[in-house]
């Protein structure tokens, strides 16, 4: 790897850490996104969105939910696809290197936030006077910090670190190969389970089965086992949207002759 792709890789990580305080939230840290910048860095835009997005597959039940923290998926998915780019291997080395660079990652973050609190009461003071100026700047000096940190790690990891990467692939015995690539098909899985684990309601289920059959299908021929499911899921939603329906009260009236005369 040359120095300016190795520049330009740990600028792409840290502007994972800094797009949601300065660039609004673009989803910027996902690793589909990061996957074909790297891809684009080093000349492989293909193979970087297929990994990319086998890593966004895994991580899209991370979520982090009230206090608890995130993992780092922005400098692990970064760091991740230019291992297995850089080694010319698949998924099974961008999770290897970047499952334990997230964790890694975020602990770092955590301790940042933790020097940044000191600066919460010089801010506090700043916006009773006012002073609109040393807000921003203690704003913006904080986002530099973050820029400088991930940027730097990321390019001593990977400037520095791509023959030790390269040597730990190759020092793998190949039964450590085959586990990775079943690990890689695996957790895809996981990542949709943990998704669901925190969006899924039982009506919603038959709509699941309804959109998982076609994927599942596609460019193959529709067994029993699909046609059976989508019967059974439309079977489903007739029977949710009818009991779902309140039958309105209706008052048995009488009406008098007069009345239909008039």
């Amino acid at each position: 790897m040359s120095l300016i792709q190795a520049v330009l890789i740990g600028c792409v990580a840290a502007l994972t850490k800094i797009e949601g305080g300065w660039l609004g939230e673009m989803k910027f840290r996902e690793p589909i996104v990061t996957g074909f910048l790297v891809g684009c860095i080093l000349g492989d835009v293909r193979q970087g969105l297929i990994i990319g997005a086998q890593l966004q597959l895994m991580w899209m039940g991370a979520v982090g939910i009230g206090p608890t923290a995130q993992l780092d998926i922005g400098t692990g998915g970064t760091i991740g696809v230019a291992a297995a780019l850089t080694t010319g291997t698949g998924a099974e080395t961008a999770i290897m290197f970047g499952v334990p660079i997230a964790v890694l990652m975020q602990f770092c973050s955590t301790i940042l936030m933790t020097l940044y609190s000191g600066f919460m009461a010089r801010v506090d003071s700043e916006i009773d006077t006012l002073n609109l100026k040393a807000v921003s700047f203690y704003h913006y000096l904080v986002g530099i910090c973050d820029f400088t940190m991930y940027a730097f790690l990321t390019f001593i990891v990977m400037y520095f670190g791509n023959d030790a990467i390269e040597g730990i692939i190759q020092a793998l015995p190949a039964w450590a190969n085959s586990g990775l690539t079943a690990v890689s098909v695996m957790l895809p899985c996981v990542g949709f389970a943990l998704l669901l684990n925190i969006i899924m309601d039982k009506s919603l289920i038959p709509y699941f089965i309804i959109g998982f059959i076609p994927a599942a299908f596609v460019g193959k021929d529709l067994s029993m086992i699909g046609i059976v499911s989508m019967a059974f899921a439309l079977a489903w939603i007739i029977f949710e949207v009818k009991t779902s329906i309140v039958p309105t009260s209706t008052e048995n009236t009488t009406y008098s002759d007069n009345e239909w005369e008039d």
